[in-house]
């Protein structure tokens, strides 16, 4: 039976279709859909957007679309093996278990006296350390505390005269506000429209994205070279396939992606409460 790839490569050229004509029809690369034909699915976005391509492409040389998505996981994934039984492991513990029970407890004499031999020994070594510090205390008394002690006389005190200190009032110092911290300008004024640019550069990517409360995703495929402009009031939430061929702007500022941000199938919401974070 031939593999996904193999089946939707026949179609195709038995219809006589360019992959150029289906990558203009479905919007994805055609590098993408030559990963496809050959069955290596690794360098895919993966999930939803790896269905979803399948299903495009199936629809285009007329397959089913569930049909081909089936095969696919069923490519991917493959029949769970079970593990065979083994009697012979089980009867081989069985065997070594009797002999393990039968042994005896291994006398415990040689340990005791070896044990007892050990303490003494250490209190042996401990009491010689002991006296050795002791002597080498007593010398140290010995030699430094035999020496006279030299007195110092005692000086008479001194007696210092107050000096005459004129009492003037200070300077009054101008009173300044405190500042906690440097107000920073809002990326996005107040009333303006929140503008999100994408621009692909070393590859493409396929996004969906929801503008402010839409209910339902736009699927759009932001080719090397080309920029889309997406314009919300509140905010725009992403699925980005292929992140990291993408640069960000915001209102023509620079921005750029959160460091924890997926390299694959990211999701992400800009809005007007979390600038900060793209903006820096």
């Amino acid at each position: 039976m031939p593999t996904l790839g193999e089946e939707l490569k026949r179609r195709r050229e038995e219809r006589k279709i360019s992959l150029a004509d289906i990558s203009e029809a479905t919007r994805i690369g055609t590098r993408f859909l030559k990963a496809i034909e050959s069955d290596n699915y690794s360098i895919l976005p993966g999930g939803i957007f790896t269905r979803s391509f399948i299903r495009a492409y199936a629809k285009q040389v007329g397959l089913n679309e569930d049909e081909a998505v089936a095969r696919y996981q069923l490519q991917v994934t493959g029949p769970a093996a079970e593990a065979p039984p083994q009697p012979q492991a089980e009867q081989v513990v069985r065997q070594i278990a009797p002999e393990k029970r039968a042994r005896k407890p291994e006398p415990i004499t040689y340990r005791q006296n070896a044990a007892t031999r050990t303490s003494w020994a250490t209190i042996i070594i401990g009491a010689g350390i002991l006296i050795f510090v002791g002597l080498i205390v007593w010398a140290l008394v010995q030699k430094f505390g035999s020496g006279p002690v030299e007195q110092a006389e005692p000086s008479s005190p001194q007696v210092e005269q107050p000096a005459q200190v004129e009492h003037t009032a200070p300077p009054e110092q101008p009173t300044q506000p405190a500042t906690t911290e440097q107000e920073q300008p809002a990326p996005v004024a107040e009333g303006e429209p929140l503008v999100v640019r994408l621009e692909a550069s070393g590859g493409d990517s396929s996004i969906q994205y929801w503008i402010d409360e839409a209910p339902k995703p736009t699927t759009v495929t932001v080719r090397d070279g080309q920029a889309q402009d997406l314009t919300a009031q509140k905010q725009i939430r992403f699925n980005i396939g292929n992140r990291p061929v993408l640069k960000l702007k915001i209102n023509n500022r620079d921005a750029v992606f959160p460091p924890d941000t997926p390299k694959w199938g990211a999701k992400l919401t800009i809005s007007r409460d979390n600038l900060q974070a793209y903006i820096q």
